[in-house]
């Protein structure tokens, strides 16, 4: 590819346009700790003049409910005023329930649904969808708004890359795109958070007829698409939900729930552990190289934006001199950093924490990286102040780390 076609298909920061809010995977976890981000987004004037938000897996439950309420929301300014009415309840009332259990456990061993779990096309990610199908409604992707552009990250199986679900289209850069069809908002984003250790892909029949503008390359190698899609959690590809940000926006921004990689003095060696360990690693290093390349692009200014993790010490974001802004650091932030990534029921405290992160992180961020883009910041209000307290928060997550089979 010469540089004049690499020119055209990434764009040079003077076309780039509008701002993008990437939404990693990451479970319940995930989906609270945007939803942190996201309230102090509202705050600072940022999330109305957003173009698009892109998500993956946890990310894309909380990106899911605010596409449907977005025709909702009030805005006074640049804000909006009932966006903790219309989003955060709902998303914590959610979140406070175990949506895990019922699609791998008892949905499976009801006599109801084993016809169709004989089938090809029906598994326990199809009974996930159900699940997220009570927060979100019958609504399909066709009746989302067209701005922002909500884009939902699942990863084709088939041609191993990247597969948007929007409202104006699905499909990848193999396969090509085609109208949303039937596909449903709930169906979306279970693909998207179909973590393959747990869940099998969602599939799907398609008219292959209809994706137009694949890669030209790959049918002339003798690549034939089948009449079903398999489609698995977008992290396998891309846990920050990066790929329908980057090449076109002028502004990236993104929120990163994903679990930071822990270092094991010992490791087990037995097959499963190994095994487990493994895909870790491998997983680890195409998210740091992710990482890397973003901040290079920052510095680089090839877009403009700011980075949040979960894993994040505020204090990366302290100017010499200046205010130490608030949220964790130490201790609070150790144990964040082993919060379950599950789709097992959080408690009010816990919820109230990872919110209070995301919401101290995305105004650190924004203070030090994105002061161009807040429009005179509304008073501020983290989801629980009394928990931004040490202690207090250090013991509503004395026991988030754990799994437990039958849920908490």
């Amino acid at each position: 590819m010469d540089t004049s076609t690499i020119a055209a298909r990434y764009r040079p920061r003077a076309r780039r346009e509008g701002i993008a809010v990437c939404l990693s995977g990451g479970g319940f976890r995930a989906a609270l700790f945007h939803g942190g981000a996201l309230r102090r987004l509202n705050e600072l004037g940022v999330l109305s003049q957003v173009r698009t938000v892109s998500s993956v897996s946890g990310g894309s439950i909380a990106s899911g409910l605010l596409a449907t309420v977005w025709p909702r929301l009030e805005r006074d300014g640049h804000r909006f005023t009932n966006l903790e009415t219309l989003f955060e309840r709902p998303l914590r009332a959610f979140c406070g329930r175990n949506i895990r259990n019922w699609p791998l456990l008892w949905g499976r061993l009801d006599p109801r649904n084993w016809p169709r779990l004989l089938s090809s096309s029906f598994s326990a990610t199809d009974l996930l969808a159900a699940e997220y199908e009570r927060l979100l409604g019958p609504v399909r992707l066709s009746d989302l708004p067209d701005h922002p552009r909500f884009v939902f990250c699942a990863a084709n199986l088939q041609t191993g890359v990247s597969f948007e679900l929007s409202t104006r289209s699905i499909g990848d850069y193999v396969l090509g795109y085609a109208e949303p069809g039937g596909f449903t908002l709930a169906e979306a984003v279970a693909a998207s958070s179909s973590f393959p250790f747990a869940f099998p892909p969602l599939v799907r029949a398609v008219d292959v007829q209809s994706f137009t503008g694949g890669d030209s390359r790959a049918l002339a190698a003798g690549f034939r698409p089948g009449p079903r899609i398999a489609l698995t959690d977008g992290g396998v590809y891309d846990n920050m939900g990066l790929e329908p940000a980057w090449k076109t926006h002028a502004v990236v921004l993104v929120s990163d729930g994903g679990t930071p990689f822990e270092i094991q003095a010992r490791t087990r060696t037995w097959l499963v552990p190994r095994l487990q360990r493994s895909f870790q690693v491998v997983a680890n290093q195409a998210l740091a190289v992710r990482k890397r390349w973003l901040i290079a692009a920052y510095l680089r200014e090839v877009y403009g934006g700011a980075y949040w993790g979960l894993g994040t010490d505020r204090d990366e974001y302290h100017v010499p001199g200046g205010e130490r802004p608030a949220g964790y650091s130490g201790r609070v932030l150790d144990r964040l950093r082993v919060v379950r990534t599950d789709l097992d029921r959080f408690s009010p405290t816990e919820q109230s924490v990872l919110m209070n992160h995301g919401w101290a992180l995305a105004g650190a961020a924004l203070s030090r990286w994105g002061t161009a883009l807040i429009t005179g910041a509304a008073p501020s209000q983290p989801p629980e102040p009394a928990l931004l307290d040490p202690d207090a928060a250090l013991a509503a997550l004395a026991h988030s780390d754990r799994f437990r089979f039958l849920g908490h």
